[in-house]
């Protein structure tokens, strides 16, 4: 059995997203002198039992830089894999798996280049005033970054994603940051490719993000956190919720029950 899980708001969090009062809590992630994330204690000493009894890979859609900033995964947690650059990369020990990095480079070359769809997202608003910043990451997908949700016209984003779709990319948007992502580097992909080669039979996901939906609908059981993304789509009903069961706590008290969850069903 495999435990797949997104990290970012399923289990770890910024500050900003902790109660003061919590002091339950340890740093995660530090990035020039920064404290940057942090995990409950409880969470911690339950993932690391879970990694004990089954294979636990974090999936995340952090770049390789981004994801080795999180010290407690090497120093503690020690997983054999992790899926990073939301399924474009797969780190084996601290290296990058080549042969799934060549597989993800012939998929991409049947679907639209990234500069053409900078360009068209772009041409999509009548003001851009409101990005700060378009990224590529791992020269794989786009991360662009804002200061508030609110100023992010939604229909004309609604057009480009019509757009988007025909040439095989897919939008995220999340509370400041909205992701262009091709088909093909997904995480549920990469997962699929690690469970193929450990000869492993089940998956339990675990994510609160609309990138995290393919590792939920494809895993024999799937946790989402009662925050976030994915839980306004299955409100709003523009997502199948299927399988996916919803944490009844939100917030870093969500990542607890998620791994109470886990334990259970391994």
């Amino acid at each position: 059995m495999i435990f797949a899980s997104d990290l970012d708001r399923t289990l770890i969090y910024s500050r900003k997203l902790i109660e003061e009062k919590d002091r339950n809590i340890e740093l995660v992630e530090r990035y020039e002198d920064k404290e940057l994330s942090f995990m409950r204690t409880k969470t911690i000493e339950k993932l690391i039992r879970i990694k004990e009894r089954i294979l636990f890979i974090p999936v995340t859609t952090r770049t390789i830089e981004q994801y080795k900033r999180i010290f407690i995964m090497e120093e503690k947690i020690k997983p054999i894999y992790a899926v990073v650059s939301n399924g474009g990369n797969i780190i084996i020990n601290g290296k990058v798996d080549m042969e799934w990095r060549s597989i993800i480079e012939e998929k991409l070359s049947i679907v639209e280049r990234h500069n053409i769809v900078k360009e068209k997202f772009l041409e999509s608003f009548f003001n851009t005033q409101w990005i700060k910043k378009i990224v590529l990451r791992d020269n794989l997908f786009y991360s662009i970054h804002f200061e508030d949700k609110a100023h992010v016209n939604l229909r004309q984003l609604e057009e480009f994603e019509k757009w988007s779709k025909e040439k095989g990319w897919n939008i995220s948007l999340q509370s400041k940051k909205l992701y262009l992502v091709p088909e093909p580097v997904n995480k549920w992909d990469a997962v699929a490719y690690i469970k193929k080669k450990e000869g492993r039979n089940k998956v339990i996901a675990a994510g609160d993000s609309y990138l995290d939906y393919p590792i939920l609908i494809n895993s024999e059981h799937s946790i989402c956190p009662s925050h976030g993304e994915l839980k306004e789509l299955f409100d709003f009903k523009k997502v199948d919720r299927r399988n996916i069961i919803m944490t009844s706590k939100m917030g870093i008290e969500a990542s607890e029950e998620i791994l109470e969850m886990v334990e259970k069903l391994a």
